[in-house]
């Protein structure tokens, strides 16, 4: 069975992001979590969406540059 969501420990180990930038991008609202009491879980395809939402800044960035 895939996993459906990921601790912060999980997603920081599969996500080279700091805890800080982490929770930053959570009050912006750029990743979205579950609470389950006092943990936090980030469903899997809000992980999917927030690498794919990297990747394509970071194209569009590559991009940007080539232009110049």
């Amino acid at each position: 069975m895939q996993q459906l969501a990921y601790s912060v420990e999980q997603f920081l180990e599969k996500v080279p992001i700091g805890r800080t930038k982490l929770y930053q991008e959570i009050a912006a609202k750029r990743i979205h979590v579950v609470k389950v009491g006092r943990r936090t879980l980030i469903p899997a395809d809000a992980a999917a969406k927030y690498v794919q939402r990297l990747v394509d800044e970071s194209n569009w960035h590559a991009q940007d540059g080539d232009a110049a």
